[in-house]
């Protein structure tokens, strides 16, 4: 089903020998075999779920019309499912907007920005359980690797324990610190691209390790719930050297929006990423690094696609490809220099829009893209719709499941998202079809800080902020007013949410300075603790 085309095998190189162990003749037919007898054993009407997560990944692949990016493999399910070219996350940084998604809950309910907080890990996940934790409760084969969660993994009751990879961030040993203060940081520069296999960096094995999981998985013959994380492309920007290869530097064009405009504000931005990669230079990120940063992240990200191409051949080779729903998703999107920023942690559409792929087996909008507006806490409900599960109240999302029969479908009016800045602030941001609205608040109230208004439909880098523009006062008004009324006021028609949960306990922020070292102790101690109760099938 997913076969590989002749251009997906030119765009990426052939896998070395020690990079995937090749069946003989006689020992795949065994395998075919056992996984007929095995299939059988799965009811009918059960699904498996393949979960997959990038970290940092821009909508920038080929299935969005992006012609720089390599993606082959995204591609080729692309063409099989469905685009969702109107995604967007609840908030643009990997905490938070794990939180949301893993839980179905938004950030005002979970109470998470950066990092989860005890409140969090002890006392929401316990009457909200992650997504891996219902399928478990509905006797699914469940497994999360690499970066599913920003931290250890919260879970009660996987069937086997969460994978972490062996590898470090960098591969070859002189760009390897001995400081473990700055076990993150190269020397020199913040990507690297030697002439390695895949499994020499921590994409590569975790994409092997979930191809052992989903085989052990059909061995129990029971339906699955795998999750692999993938850690790229998010700083550094590390990958074996052919990624790198498949483009050429001079081929790489800049932001055409490198600052922030005359009518913008630095509260909307944070310079982070690279900035924190490059601090060594105190002159900052010339074009020259520029130029770099985005050839490696371009590298990173067709690395990250090479391995969802292994662990769609695996499926095909099982034979299980036509019974698995994969949802393919990244926890937010990522500025490259654009408003002067090398990472996320804004509002703008680069970071809040993120990429979302999804393949059902029995949809009928396969191969075609949609229009309509969803967001990150909408994947619970879904994927327990597809798997036939119930759907409990108390999630804050809507299942799209509808639109995978009908990309046309009327939906969602608006897309809501948020962003903390400075720990008295909060950027409260909603997107509609056409436009996008943004207010930045004080915690202590008063009049908004900041306001903006942007035409996303004819400024999709949102370079012209609108707001005091007299032409549109009535729209300006009009945006305020719906992001007042809040998420559940914008759901597609005919479409209730009974949730009513208490807001969040960001206990983490109301500390004392001095204290946060402990607390952040403490939240090590409760994964560790979190984690003894998942049972160990494999190593």
């Amino acid at each position: 089903m997913f076969t590989r085309s002749s251009a997906d095998r030119i765009a990426v190189s052939p896998l070395k020998r020690d990079e995937f162990m090749f069946l003989s003749r006689p020992r795949a037919v065994c395998l075919a075999v056992t996984v007929l007898l095995l299939s059988s054993t799965v009811s009918a009407g059960e699904k498996n779920i393949l979960f997959i997560g990038i970290d940092d990944m821009q909508v920038a692949a080929g299935c969005y019309g992006q012609t720089m990016m390599k993606t082959p493999q995204m591609d080729r399910l692309a063409s099989k499912g469905m685009v969702f070219m109107n995604a967007y996350v609840q908030q643009a940084v990997c905490a938070a907007s794990r939180a949301s998604l893993l839980t179905g809950c938004r950030p005002d309910t979970t109470g998470v920005n950066y990092p989860y907080t005890p409140w969090f890990i002890t006392t929401f996940v316990k009457k909200h359980p992650t997504i891996a934790d219902s399928f478990s409760k509905q006797g699914f084969y469940t497994r999360t690797l690499g970066k599913i969660h920003h931290g250890s993994p919260i879970e009660m009751s996987l069937s086997e324990s969460h994978y972490s990879p062996e590898a470090g961030f960098f591969a070859l040993k002189e760009n390897q610190h001995d400081d473990p203060k700055k076990k993150h940081q190269n020397l020199n520069n913040p990507w690297e691209h030697a002439d390695l296999p895949d499994n020499a960096y921590m994409d590569g094995q975790i994409a092997d390790e979930t191809i052992a999981t989903i085989r052990r998985a059909v061995k129990s013959g029971k339906p699955f719930f795998i999750a692999p994380g993938f850690k790229k492309p998010h700083l550094p920007f590390v990958c074996p050297k052919k990624y790198s290869d498949l483009y050429q530097e001079s081929d790489i064009k800049l932001s055409p929006h490198p600052e922030l405009g005359p009518d913008q504000d630095p509260i909307s931005i944070a310079k982070n990423g690279a900035y924190n990669w490059l601090n060594y230079r105190e002159e900052g990120i010339n074009n020259e690094d520029a130029r770099q940063l985005r050839h490696s992240y371009y590298a990173c990200v067709s690395f990250v696609d090479a391995q969802i191409g292994k662990i769609l051949d695996e499926l095909d080779q099982l034979g299980i490809a036509d019974n698995t729903v994969i949802m393919i998703w990244s926890d937010h999107g990522y500025h490259l220099g654009d408003h002067g920023a090398w990472g996320k942690s804004s509002n703008f559409e680069l970071a809040t829009r993120s990429p979302l792929i999804v393949y059902d087996p029995g949809m009928k909008g396969g191969g075609k893209k949609t229009a309509a507006l969803v967001e990150f806490v909408d994947m619970y409900p879904t994927l327990l719709e597809l798997a036939a599960q119930n759907i409990p109240d108390y999630l804050e999302g809507t299942s799209f499941a509808a639109i995978l029969n009908d990309p046309a479908k009327e939906w969602k009016k608006a897309a809501f998202s948020q962003f903390p800045r400075g720990g008295d602030n909060e950027g409260y941001t909603i997107r509609t079809s056409q436009w996008r609205y943004t207010e930045w608040r004080s915690k202590k109230g008063g009049k908004p800080l900041f306001v903006e208004l942007y035409h996303c439909a004819k400024d999709p880098i949102e370079t012209r902020n609108l707001a005091e523009d007299p032409k549109h006062k009535n729209r300006l008004k009009q945006m305020k007013n719906r992001l007042e009324k809040g998420w559940k006021n914008a759901l597609p028609p005919g479409i209730t949410n009974r949730s009513n949960n208490p807001r969040g306990v960001d206990s983490f922020y109301t500390l004392p300075k001095d204290n946060r070292t402990i607390e952040l102790k403490k939240i090590i101690e409760m994964f560790k603790e979190t984690s003894k109760h998942n049972t160990v099938i494999s190593k």
